[in-house]
């Protein structure tokens, strides 16, 4: 079994390949949390959900976490992957929803170029609603309104195709191509464009360079794949461009009904801070959780890497206040490759609590699985009011886990 073999074939051989690649890693300590990571089931530079597995497995990561887009399509395998690797899994989505009253003010959020437009998290997804649910309808119509304008954007590169180059573009089905399961994204049409271009040029490869300079009309700064994708998405599809095709109003639920969303999945709602750029919403951390707690939201996610130390402070210290967990994670939804761990997701001052946070969402987990209440009820209001007992009981669950866990790769020598 090779490397290779971990995104190639069905799961099962996959899961194979993982758990052989598992006998060959030495023993060695692992720490550091990572409970945001996307696989290919949305976008993702990971071919699959095993291959993310393997991939935290190499750099020891202690707990791990798959939060795609609006799908847990990925999750059974992720499941299995992280069972045959024993780390400890958490389970999530994302989704993003429309504040309308910063929409219209023209505020950010946590996307820093569209105002209005929020990104929220499902964190410990525990249950599937019935497809006649109202939440699962919500979550549909988001997808197709996506869906369609995805396929409206396609539709434009292959006219610019031929306008620009007098050749045929991608078609939607070489979109969907790239998906398992046609949770295609405005990424999956960015490499969808490089792989047709990548086919014009033949084998020369600066005929390749030549040909993206002229669709997109600007100089590649780089030439490899990664770069020129995102060159190919920032000059085409984003605001502004000759694809860009804005969303309806049908692929966005307001706050409060994506939070309504994610509790009918048996989730707890989080709120990731963007943090680095300072948006108008999140200038003040203290007034963003104020906000946010008045919404039945409780906890936070931030990506690391993005951030500076001292705003990390400022939002790790506004939440041990309230005795709010903290999720991180790094993304791996862009085709770059990258650590599992950041460097300040490992940082000493924000370790432990990065650690509780995750032992938080464990336990929930656990809780959940053995018929007990969730951290939060169907309402969103705490199972259990007191801030502090609750971030203990939940957290005190789950690294029990965690250590059980832990301990079980440790009698095995890291063999599956």
């Amino acid at each position: 079994m090779t490397e290779r073999d971990l995104y190639r074939g069905e799961m099962q051989s996959r899961l194979a390949a993982l758990r052989a690649l598992c006998k060959t890693v030495e023993p060695r300590p692992r720490r550091g949390t990572n409970l945001h990571i996307h696989t290919n089931e949305s976008f993702s530079v990971f071919r699959s959900p095993t291959e993310a597995v393997w991939q935290a497995v190499q750099e020891g990561v202690a707990v791990l976490g798959i939060n795609d887009h609006y799908t847990i399509a990925g999750h059974k395998e992720f499941r299995k992957a992280c069972k045959a690797a024993r780390i400890p899994a958490t389970f999530s989505m994302e989704a993003v929803a429309m504040d309308r009253e910063a929409e219209v003010r023209g505020e950010l959020t946590n996307d820093p170029g569209n105002p209005g437009r929020t990104y929220l998290c499902a964190k410990g997804v525990t249950r599937v609603p019935p497809d006649d649910s109202p939440a699962m309808k919500n979550l549909l119509r988001m997808r197709a309104a996506l869906e369609q304008r995805n396929r409206e954007m396609t539709d434009k590169v292959r006219k610019l195709f031929r306008e620009r180059m007098n050749v045929e573009g991608p078609t939607w089905d070489d979109v969907l191509g790239l998906t398992p399961r046609g949770n295609a994204t405005e990424r999956h049409i960015s490499k969808a464009v490089l792989l047709r271009l990548r086919e014009a040029a033949g084998t020369t490869g600066s005929a390749l360079i030549d040909l993206v300079a002229r669709l997109c009309e600007a100089e590649p700064g780089s030439d490899d794949d990664a770069s020129l994708q995102n060159l190919i998405r920032s000059k085409l599809l984003k605001a502004g461009g000759p694809c860009f095709v804005q969303e309806s109003p049908d692929a966005f639920l307001s706050i409060e009904d994506m939070r309504d969303l994610f509790l009918a999945f048996g989730a707890i709602p989080t709120y990731p801070v963007l943090a680095n750029p300072i948006t108008e919403r999140e200038r003040d951390i203290a007034a963003l959780t104020a906000r946010l707690e008045a919404t039945n939201i409780f906890a936070l996610e931030v990506i690391p890497h993005r951030n500076t130390k001292e705003r990390l402070a400022e939002v790790i210290d506004t939440a041990k206040e309230r005795h709010w967990p903290v999720f991180n994670g790094t993304e791996h939804n862009t085709p770059e490759r990258r650590p599992m761990l950041a460097p300040l997701s490992l940082d000493p001052d924000f370790l432990p609590w990065f650690d509780g946070s995750a032992a938080v969402l464990l336990g929930h987990h656990a809780l959940v699985a053995r018929g007990e209440p969730r951290f939060v009820n169907d309402d969103g209001t705490p199972t259990i009011s007191d801030a502090q007992e609750r971030l203990n009981h939940f957290g005190c669950t789950g690294m029990a886990v965690w250590k059980e866990i832990e301990a079980g790769a440790a009698r095995q020598g890291g063999e599956p």
